[in-house]
């Protein structure tokens, strides 16, 4: 294979305890910009502090990360896609993939098949992480028994299970590995119950913050509420475009400033336009400062109609925002405490989350013990709460994989077939009398 391949882009550095097994995180991606990028390095910078880590990259488009990277986690390319292929690689990548169940990934083929089962195999003893269905499957077939893999879900259940060709990978790749974290209590009870006979080790593990609790909280007496994400239909911006027309009306002094972009934002433009509400309701762009926009703000808003977890929400309580949500599927339900640090409203009904925002903007106190609560309750999110979190669940595995191992010896021996004893002389009858011999 060409030594172009796989390539080092990070040498690792020296971990301050060699005694704990190394850990590798397997994505398609650590270069983007993209929420599971950011999570997972955000982990990954806590977890060098202790042990070796490894972050190995499917893929190459970008030349530097977007997320910083400590220096002494081994990052590592398997295929840098600004480069060109060599022809042999061009042929595999034509050819489809020979997982099985297929994969529901078009970027999956015969060469990342190569190039994952040749990474795999040569892994030394420790614990690999996985982030998405297709290099679950990958892990489940290829990784050598030394590691412990533990599956990291970054999508709630029914999002993973309303496409056929995912639940099948996940159905067949969950009770192949030792562990399976996913973002809400609530996902952790489905897959339970979806897959009762399965081993695995099947834990609540929320993402953790990318910066520490607000030591001085947001001092909530802008008149701004804020909201951040994609300009995407998924995120629903139309929904709190449309319910922030009666706080408009009331309160004309308060603006909704939207952060993001994306392929909805002339729609969303012109939708602002056709409701008069250009000068109250402002669409800022993208921000790489997220924590200073919701710092300046008093509320934050969330109308999306899904969210694995929501990471926005976390954000904002970190600054002592209180939050206004639709009860969407399926994180802010576990996020938000309705009447704790925010208000919690059906999914879909605009009259009431306009009615939410009217509660916050008009009463002060309201605001005030909201976002307290908030900022006391982000203080769980935070990167030690979920670092240790981890730390325990691998902890855990390994236990299970020595007391699991243990067992089977043990029912090993059991199954053996005895010897058979013995003959003990003194239990044998006597011989009969007619046959002893005369003297």
């Amino acid at each position: 294979m060409s030594s172009r391949a796989e390539e080092d882009v990070q040498p690792a550095g020296t971990s301050s305890r060699p005694d704990l097994p190394p850990v590798h995180v397997l994505m398609f991606g650590v270069f983007g910009r993209s929420g599971v990028a950011r999570t997972v390095v955000n982990l990954a910078n806590y977890l060098v502090q202790h042990r070796t880590v490894e972050l190995i990259s499917l893929f190459r488009t970008h030349t530097d990360p977007h997320f910083p990277i400590d220096p002494r986690i081994r990052v590592t390319v398997l295929h840098d896609n600004r480069r060109s292929r060599p022809r042999w690689q061009r042929f595999l990548a034509t050819r489809p993939t020979r997982l099985r169940p297929p994969p529901w990934e078009p970027k999956m083929n015969l060469l990342t098949d190569l190039l994952l089962a040749r990474k795999l195999r040569s892994l030394p003893a420790g614990v690999l992480v996985t982030t998405r269905p297709s290099l679950h499957l990958a892990a489940a077939r290829w990784a050598p028994r030394r590691l412990l893999v533990v599956g990291q879900d970054h999508a709630h259940f029914e999002a993973r299970f309303r496409v056929r060709k995912q639940a099948k990978v996940l159905k067949w790749a969950i009770p192949r590995l030792d562990g399976y974290a996913v973002l809400t209590r609530a996902d952790a009870a489905d897959y339970r119950r979806k897959l009762p006979d399965a081993a695995t080790e099947i834990r609540f593990m929320p993402n953790a913050l990318p910066w520490p609790v607000a030591q001085v909280p947001a001092p909530l007496d802008a008149k701004v509420v804020v909201t951040a994400g994609r300009l995407d239909a998924k995120k629903g911006h139309e929904r709190m475009i449309r319910a922030f027309v009666p706080v408009a009306r009331r309160h004309p002094d308060w603006q909704l400033h939207i952060y993001g972009k994306g392929p909805e934002g002339r729609a969303l433009r012109a939708l602002v336009a056709e409701l008069g509400l250009g000068e109250q309701v402002k669409l800022k762009g993208y921000t790489l400062d997220v924590r200073t926009v919701m710092a300046e703000a008093s509320v934050y808003a969330l109308s999306s109609l899904s969210e694995g977890f929501s990471m926005v929400l976390i954000e904002a309580m970190s600054v002592g925002l209180p939050l206004v949500a639709m009860d969407c599927p399926r994180g802010p339900r576990e996020i938000v405490t309705d009447g704790g640090n925010g208000l919690l409203v059906p999914d879909g009904d605009e009259d009431a989350f306009g009615a939410a925002l009217l509660r916050l903007i008009e009463d002060t106190e309201l605001r005030r013990r909201l976002g307290a609560q908030a900022l006391e309750d982000a203080r769980d999110y935070e990167i030690d709460a979920v670092g240790r979190r981890w730390e325990q669940l691998f902890e855990d595995l390994a236990t299970n994989r020595a007391t699991n191992r243990a067992t089977n010896r043990a029912a090993k021996r059991a199954r053996r077939r005895p010897r058979r004893p013995a003959p003990d002389v003194r239990r044998l009858p006597r011989r009969p009398a007619e046959f002893t011999r005369a003297p």
